[in-house]
């Protein structure tokens, strides 16, 4: 896997889903679209092969995209040619931004650099749920820009603390950046959302209302991330619980047990869980976010979240 540099956009890629990108472009593509004397917008998409609304939004935005001045990012193109997250036996390609010995460790790195050099006046990643919650923005700072942004897309944000490694959390360090998650690829609205705020984006430079954080932001932090022990059973109807809250006592899975973690590594499994009949049941109310009914998603990388309100 090694990273191409180019400097048009073939208007061909318009007509091509995303499961026919790696034939036409090889592996992960940066189109360096900027134009003089303007920082360029980044957006980032397919990070997650299976995760296509981006990529869509990105179709249908090919002239206002070629207008502006804009580094944009292909990812995953040998996993989008599967349908499928990951190839299996290689890197998450939202998990290495930070670190890792990995063929997209090293294009993640070699992406990072030449994108802090343009200097962005913002990075914007788009990706679909693999579960079924309603859309919102992931960010890892709080900053009256970023909030601007976040508030701009959905009346939901997510400041995350883990997990290591995802986009977003590196490229903040450098400019305003945020993940947008539009919902699911089924879903024919996650793309009309993606690309409403992506044209949104490309057409305006300044923060939406001058960065002033709108009043309807609901603002929550990952407090815990949750995992399957082996041999756990997924229970798809705890999907409901995703940014509500789960009472306690409610079992999240069919069968087997979990574990919760924080971002320090801290085991806070004692803390949420205990048992009833063998399962893992809540100790306490509490939110969830990000719960997956996808078997493959769940193992690979983890069941769900667990939410608090950051006040």
């Amino acid at each position: 896997m090694e990273l191409t540099v180019e400097r048009d956009l073939p208007p061909v890629l318009a007509d091509l889903p995303a499961t026919a990108l790696a034939d036409q472009l090889g592996g992960p593509t940066l189109f360096d679209l900027r134009k003089p004397d303007q920082p360029p917008l980044f957006v980032s998409v397919l990070l997650h092969g299976n995760e296509v609304s981006g990529w869509d939004a990105v179709r249908a935005l090919f002239a206002e995209i070629t207008d502006a001045s804009t580094l944009l990012f292909l990812g995953n193109l040998e996993a989008a040619a599967h349908g499928v997250r990951a190839l299996p036996g290689r890197a998450d390609f939202n998990r290495v931004w930070e670190q890792g010995e990995s063929a997209e460790a090293a294009v993640a790195a070699e992406v990072t650099t030449y994108v802090k050099a343009a200097n962005p006046r913002m990075a914007l990643d788009i990706h679909n749920t693999t579960g079924e919650n309603p859309p919102y923005a992931v960010i890892s700072r709080l900053d009256p820009e970023t909030l601007a942004f976040a508030g701009a897309f959905s009346t939901r944000a997510l400041l995350a603390t883990q997990p290591h490694g995802f986009q977003t959390r590196r490229f903040a360090q450098f400019c305003t950046a945020m993940t947008i998650e539009v919902g699911t690829p089924e879903d024919p609205s996650s793309t009309t959302r993606a690309t409403g705020f992506l044209a949104a984006l490309l057409a305006d430079n300044a923060p939406p209302n001058g960065a002033r954080v709108p009043e309807s932001l609901s603002l929550y932090e990952t407090a815990a991330r949750v995992t399957l022990a082996d041999g756990t059973v997924l229970d798809p109807d705890m999907q409901r619980f995703n940014f509500r809250t789960a009472p306690a006592g409610t079992a999240l899975t069919r069968s087997g047990s979990l574990h919760a973690t924080a971002a320090d590594d801290r085991d806070l499994g004692p803390e949420y869980f205990g048992t009833n009949n063998g399962l893992a049941v809540l100790k306490r109310p509490t939110m969830l976010a990000m719960y997956t009914g996808e078997e493959e998603a769940a193992r690979r990388d983890c069941l769900c979240y667990f939410l608090e309100p950051v006040t």
